[in-house]
């Protein structure tokens, strides 16, 4: 279960993987996931491997299926995180409007488990925290966080994803489409030839692959927002539904919610951009290409 990638760093395959880092006397677990009894199984696998370490947590970001495994994994740990996303982690119902952009009915809610840590740490992005750097990887959530350990692992968290999943989604998440871009550059920028590369949601890669990958889900984001504006007079809810059938993906409430927070995003900056504009019909908002 337990694959040892570099010199002090262990993977624990999943979705969202999890990384374990060896540091002295602890133990760094990064995003333990989502399934509650995941929990258990990092520590069956930190007692069997790293016996008498204290087990510290790293988390990328505050969404649940990064978070849930807190529940089971022990009461007395309080998690790093970064200071942008304290607020999402503690109160649910903040975790849920800042996830789905709104008080959305549990049906509709994706992977979603009510947990939330009583304690916890927070962090600077950009910061370090013993010998792992944080990186400012915002765009998916308010304040997401990369890590680097110091024997070269570069955890990159749900900042960009794997092919398997876009296939699975068609459009992936992100809050705030032009961090997202900013952080796909600073990506270029920061992999380099002597790291692994482990993102939450794919497979573990080394250089030319993680570019490679990196370079697809630059490409999606560009086709997507060139679709969204040669739409016009549409909602965004028509827009999403739209991306999402010609993306031949399965359409569920759910993703119909979580697709539609990125098209928002991508809209408000088309709009912010003087490319396109709004205005209000029976149909609500509706967004409409500006000629030039």
């Amino acid at each position: 279960m337990l694959q040892r990638i570099r010199d002090k760093t262990y993977l624990i395959k999943g979705s969202p993987n999890t990384l374990l880092y060896e540091n002295h006397d602890r133990i760094f677990v990064i995003d333990p996931g989502s399934e509650l009894d995941r929990g258990k199984l990092i520590m069956k696998e930190v007692a069997e491997n790293f016996k008498n370490k204290k087990i510290e947590v790293l988390l990328t970001h505050s969404h649940s299926d990064h978070v849930a495994a807190l529940a089971t994994l022990s009461e007395n740990i309080a998690p790093y995180i970064s200071e942008q996303e304290i607020s999402s982690l503690v109160d649910i119902k903040t975790r849920r409007a800042l996830t789905y952009s709104s008080s959305t009915p549990s049906n509709i809610l994706y992977r979603f488990v009510d947990y939330a840590p009583e304690k916890f740490k927070s962090f600077k992005l950009g910061s370090e925290i013993e010998d792992i750097k944080t990186i400012d990887l915002r765009g998916h959530s308010l304040g997401h966080s990369g890590f680097l350990t110091s024997d070269g692992v570069l955890y990159t968290g749900d900042s960009f994803f794997g092919d398997k999943l876009i296939s699975s989604v068609g459009v992936p998440y992100y809050l705030n489409y032009e961090d997202t871009i900013f952080s796909f550059k600073k990506l270029k920028e920061i992999i380099n030839k002597d790291f692994v590369v482990v993102m939450a949601h794919g497979p573990v890669m080394k250089y030319k692959e993680a570019l490679n990958i990196l370079d697809l889900n630059i490409k999606l984001m560009e086709e997507i927002k060139e679709k969204v504006l040669n739409f016009s007079g549409l909602t965004a809810e028509e827009i999403t539904y739209r991306l999402l059938k010609t993306a031949n993906v399965n359409i569920t409430e759910s993703s119909l919610v979580l697709s539609g927070v990125t098209i928002r995003s991508i809209l408000g900056y088309l709009t912010r951009e003087g490319f396109m504009q709004t205005k209000v019909d029976e149909k609500g908002i509706v967004w409409v290409k500006k000629s030039h």
